[in-house]
């Protein structure tokens, strides 16, 4: 199987290549960062700016905007 030119600079196998490529995107990821796209996975929520979040949320239609838990607090009157 011929590899892609762009692939190239990375090994000669598809294994060296797998374990450089795993390599470069964990060292270009800041500290955290995993934590962050992990956590909003889990929760089925996205990661981005407030402007990708509602262009994706017109999109499917849906809110998927990150809430609090539990009920909103009641503001006591004044």
């Amino acid at each position: 199987m011929d590899t892609e030119p762009c692939f190239e600079g990375l090994g000669d196998t598809s294994k060296v290549r797998a374990t450089r490529y795993t390599k470069f995107v964990r060292l270009a990821m800041p500290p955290g960062e995993w934590d962050v796209i992990r956590s909003a996975l889990q929760r089925g929520q996205l990661t981005g700016s407030e402007r990708f979040v509602d262009e994706v949320e017109a999109i499917i239609g849906r809110r998927i905007e990150h809430r609090q838990q539990g009920r909103p607090r009641i503001e006591s009157e004044k």
